[in-house]
């Protein structure tokens, strides 16, 4: 299946939910959130702030299509990039009873244990600690509240 397959939709993810992340590193998913039985997700740390990217198989894809298309860049630090994100990149299984199951080197790095909150983000899922999740909400209150001005929300 390719990303821009016009006969296949990718599931938005939307909202805010905070859920217990046990001792197998499972965290459960949103109902709304899990359109078939079978969520297959790939977990890569924010190489700037303290998150875990959930990608799926087609953004993946997307985004190894945008970095081909990305002007000035030179091969070699398109080869680092990617050699990069791929390396880093965990396949994260969701089991029948719909949870996800995270890398726990990731949750260690991340101090993401107990309690964390699953963040839509389009075509993305962030996991953030809570802590974290409300000083970064309360850092961009303002720059939101900005944009969601010229957007006219």
């Amino acid at each position: 299946m390719e990303f821009n397959d016009p006969g296949h939709s990718e599931p938005i993810f939307a909202g805010n939910f905070q859920h217990a992340l046990d001792g197998k590193h499972r965290v459960t998913v949103p109902a709304r959130w899990r359109r078939s039985e079978k969520l297959e997700l790939f977990a890569i740390p924010d190489p700037r702030q303290p998150l875990l990217i959930l990608l799926t198989e087609l953004e993946m894809q997307r985004l190894g299509a945008e970095l081909d298309a990305l002007p000035g860049l030179d091969p070699v630090q398109r080869r680092s990039f990617k050699r990069q994100f791929f390396s880093k990149a965990q396949y994260c299984p969701m089991d029948k009873q719909g949870r996800l199951v995270l890398p726990a080197d990731l949750c260690g790095e991340l101090s993401l244990e107990g309690e964390v909150v699953l963040v839509g983000g389009g075509p993305r899922i962030e996991v953030w600690e809570p802590g974290q999740w409300q000083a970064v909400c309360e850092a961009e209150k303002e720059a939101f509240a900005n944009i969601a001005d010229k957007l006219g929300l």
